[in-house]
């Protein structure tokens, strides 16, 4: 029922429960409904303010902090690595001298009540792959919750009795911290899943140490950690037996990547051309395929005008997948009350002036996909359209930034936040 209101909700153009956000913040001073304040480690201001928009308009998330100087942002800006319902988990980088770089950990939580901004403290060293961390709603079933869990996963390791092939094909070792826990020993723990016996020896290494692989939730207290051309490892993270299983996608990793980029999959981001969503227990699947006929591809960039858009559906506990929606080339989709803007000299864009990709599904509407359009991979303008899948007709268009994008591979995630926020203007 929660998920039809909110899809009547789309179609009467109200409010929408959730925000497509750019996961790479800016660095700026803003002040609005959504700000929260924290201290970091060494004792300094951090605030964090969303500037939030109706999908397919990108929302933005600013963090301001005296430390975050333009002279040592060397190691890259403040990057939301996760969100869960109210909760968003990012990450802020500091300079500690010329060549140190200390990363700090905040949890966001949009509300009920007025949004918080927490640190999360840590008495060690984070590991290396801190993109890998997720953040888990404690008592999820509870909307006033306050309490959170923040998962690292580490490197498989040795335990005595076992070489490394075989612990590694049987356990993986999780860092957690719960918010909800201050005697001794303190809110960290050490907590091991098992590996799914259905789930072949090292695919999920594959999935864990790979360079684009990002996490989502899945809920009840299970994260997944989604890798676009492999599949998507879930875990019951915070049970205390945790198992780790691996769900492959419905297709299969393209033949033609080698020939069109000269380099292996492994090289390749898949982002471009696929996404995967996870809500009430439900994973969605789609995959926007180019069209390589010489009448509808261009040298704009990895991907022409002509396209296809599929989407799947199963159930987190189901073994297959079910089809859902097709809608075949660009050229074929009419507008519904929306086009592409005018650009320069008072053109307006079609189908065939742009490239496409970055397809990215909607939590609450599985008959919505936004896909990105670039005038070609190197123009700092975008423009994510919404398209009804259902129906096959472009429903909106918003313009959006491109710079802190590489080709077509999108920054932008969902999240949940806006759901919980009592105010926040409209863009």
């Amino acid at each position: 029922m929660r998920d039809l209101l909110a899809a009547g909700a789309f179609r009467r153009g109200a409010r929408r429960p959730w925000a497509l956000t750019d996961s790479k913040c800016h660095i700026g001073d803003r002040d609005n409904a959504t700000t929260a304040h924290a201290v970091t480690s060494q004792g300094g201001g951090i605030k964090v303010t969303f500037e939030l928009a109706d999908p397919p308009a990108v929302s933005r998330c600013f963090v301001h902090c005296p430390g975050l100087l333009a002279e040592g942002r060397h190691y890259g800006d403040p990057v939301v690595v996760s969100s869960a319902d109210a909760f968003v988990l990012i990450v802020v980088p500091f300079a500690d001298g010329p060549t140190e770089l200390r990363n700090e950990f905040f949890v966001y939580r949009a509300g009920p009540g007025a949004p918080s901004l927490r640190l999360v403290p840590s008495t060690y060293r984070y590991p290396d792959h801190i993109t890998l961390a997720g953040v888990v709603p404690l008592d999820g079933a509870d909307p006033d919750n306050e309490d959170y869990a923040v998962v690292f996963p580490l490197r498989s390791k040795s335990r005595s009795g076992y070489s490394d092939d075989d612990y590694a094909r049987t356990r993986y070792d999780f860092r957690v911290y719960r918010s909800n826990i201050s005697e001794w020993p303190g809110p960290w723990r050490c907590q091991g899943a098992s590996i799914a016996m259905d789930t072949k020896h090292r695919d999920h290494e594959v999935i864990m140490r790979h360079q684009g692989t990002r996490v989502i939730y899945a809920g009840r207290e299970t994260l997944g950690w989604v890798n676009h051309w492999h599949g998507v490892v879930l875990c019951n993270v915070l049970d205390n037996n945790a198992v780790m299983r691996l769900i492959r996608w419905p297709v299969p990793i393209p033949s033609d990547l080698a020939p069109r980029f000269g380099m292996g999959e492994d090289n390749i981001y898949a982002r471009p051309f696929c996404d995967v969503a996870i809500s009430n227990g439900m994973i969605r699947f789609v995959e926007l395929k180019p069209c390589h006929h010489s009448d509808t591809c261009n040298d704009k960039g990895v991907i022409g005008q002509g396209w296809t858009i599929t989407t799947w559906n199963r159930g987190i506990c189901s073994n297959k997948w079910d089809k859902r929606f097709t809608v075949v080339k660009a050229d074929d989709v009419p507008n519904t009350g929306s086009s592409y803007p005018k650009v320069s000299g008072g053109k307006r864009l079609s189908w065939d002036k742009v490239v496409h990709g970055g397809p990215i599904l909607s939590l609450c509407d599985e008959d919505v996909v936004y896909i990105m359009a670039r005038l070609d991979i190197r123009s700092a303008v975008a423009w994510m359209l919404a398209i009804n899948i259902r129906k096959g007709t472009l429903e909106a268009v918003k313009q959006c930034s491109a710079e802190k994008m590489i080709g077509l591979e999108p920054t932008y995630v969902q999240c949940a936040l806006s759901n919980y926020l009592k105010l926040w203007k409209r863009s």
